[in-house]
C-alpha cells in the first residue's frame, strides 16, 4: 500500500460505487465523493482530504481487490475512516480483503505518528462486527434525527427570539468543565481529552477538528457558571449538522434550546437539520421528537489504538581512559643476579 497515483485513482473510481460511506455528516452536507477526496489530499485543503490505501492481487497493474481512505485530523496523532470498499454485500470475500485494508492503513498510520484511528459505522450490523474483529472498539453511540424542509416551514412563522452567543475563546474553560460533566470518563479517554493519569486534555485542537460555529446558551444560575448548553452547527450545501450538549441538570431548557437552534440555522435559508445525539445525553431526543424530528439512524463511534514507533536518542558511549596513575614496578639487582645465572 503506497500513497494514490493514476492507477490507484482509476481502481478508487471503480470501486467507488461499491463502497461504504462512512463520513455520513460530509456525505449529507456537501454529497463529497471518495475521488475528490483522494485529489484533495495532494493539495494543501488543511484537513479536507483523505488518505487512500488501494489493496491489489499481485503488483500495481493487476486488478485491484478493494480500497480505504481516512482523514488524519489537524494537530492530532488521530484519523478517521471515511471510506472503504467493496462493501459486504458486493463482494463475498469483502470480509477478508476487510481485514487486510484495516491491518495495512493501521500499519501505514502508525508509521506516520497516528495514535487513534476513529470510525463511524451502523449500530448492530455485519460492518460493525468486521470491524470488532479487526481490533476497534465501541465507546459510544448515538442516533441521528433529521428535520426536513417541508417541517422548518412551520417552525420559520414562530419568530422564536434568538438568545445564543457565538463561543470566545475566554469560554474554553467553561466549555471543558461543561463537557466533562456531560461526558463519561470511557468516552474522555477515548477521545484522548483526559489522561490516564486522570487530567483534562485540551480544548482547541480537538475541538477545532469539528467544523462548524460554536453558539453558547446561557441561563443565569444554572450549569457552569451559567453555562446550560453549547450548540454547534456546521452549514453545508445541502444541509446542517448539529450537535447538542446540555447540563445534565438542565433538561428543563432542552425544548428552548431545540427551538433556538431551528431559529438560529433557517435564519439564513431552509434546508434539512441533522442532529447527532449521543446515549449519554439524556433529554435532548424528547425535544427534537416534540418539535418534528425524525430518527433516521443509529451509530456506532470506534477507536482503535496504534502501534506507532517512537525515536528516543540514543547517547553514544566513547571510551574514557583511566586517569589512575599505576606505580610502576622496579626489578631489584638480586632478581636481576638470579635471571642471569638462570641463562
Amino acid at each position: 500500500m503506497i500513497p494514490p497515483v493514476i492507477h490507484d485513482l482509476r481502481a478508487l473510481a471503480e470501486l467507488a460505487a461499491y463502497g461504504v460511506e462512512l463520513d455520513m455528516e460530509r456525505v449529507r452536507l456537501s454529497s463529497s465523493s471518495p475521488l475528490t477526496d483522494a485529489l484533495a489530499s495532494r493539495v494543501s485543503f488543511g484537513n479536507m482530504g483523505a488518505e487512500t490505501f488501494v489493496l491489489y492481487t499481485n503488483g500495481r497493474k493487476q486488478h485491484a481487490l478493494g480500497v480505504v481512505q481516512a482523514r488524519t485530523r489537524k494537530n492530532r496523532p488521530e484519523a478517521d475512516i471515511t471510506f472503504i470498499a467493496p462493501s459486504l454485500e458486493h463482494d463475498p470475500d469483502a470480509v477478508t480483503t476487510w481485514y487486510r485494508l484495516l491491518s495495512e492503513a493501521t500499519n501505514s498510520f502508525g508509521e506516520m505518528g497516528v495514535q487513534r484511528i476513529y470510525a463511524q459505522l451502523p449500530s448492530g450490523n455485519s460492518a460493525e462486527e468486521v470491524f470488532r474483529h479487526a481490533g476497534f472498539s465501541v465507546f459510544t453511540r448515538e442516533a441521528v434525527f433529521v428535520l426536513s424542509e417541508g417541517k422548518i416551514a412551520a417552525h420559520e412563522k414562530s419568530k422564536q427570539p434568538i438568545s445564543l452567543r457565538r463561543m470566545r475563546k475566554r469560554d474554553a474553560w467553561n466549555v471543558l468543565r461543561l463537557y466533562s460533566t456531560i461526558t463519561p470518563r470511557a468516552v474522555q479517554h477515548a477521545e484522548a481529552m483526559r489522561t490516564t493519569e486522570g487530567a483534562l486534555g485540551g480544548l482547541n485542537d480537538w475541538w477545532e477538528n469539528f467544523n462548524g460555529t460554536s453558539y453558547l446558551f446561557e441561563r443565569p444560575g444554572v450549569g457552569v457558571n451559567s453555562l446550560v448548553g453549547i450548540v454547534r452547527v456546521t452549514r453545508g450545501r445541502l444541509a446542517s449538522w448539529v450537535r447538542l450538549h446540555l447540563h445534565p441538570d438542565a433538561s428543563d431548557f432542552a425544548d428552548e434550546m431545540v427551538a433556538e437552534m431551528i431559529a438560529l440555522v433557517t435564519k439564513t435559508r431552509a434546508r434539512p437539520i441533522y442532529v447527532s445525539v449521543r446515549d449519554y445525553e439524556g433529554g435532548i431526543q424528547g425535544a427534537l421528537d416534540s418539535t418534528g424530528f425524525d430518527w433516521q439512524m443509529e451509530r456506532s463511534h470506534m477507536v482503535k489504538h496504534t502501534t506507532a514507533r517512537v525515536r528516543v536518542p540514543v547517547p553514544w558511549l566513547t571510551p574514557v581512559l583511566e586517569t589512575t596513575k599505576i606505580p610502576a614496578i622496579r626489578a631489584s639487582h638480586h632478581s636481576r643476579e638470579v635471571e642471569r645465572n638462570a641463562i
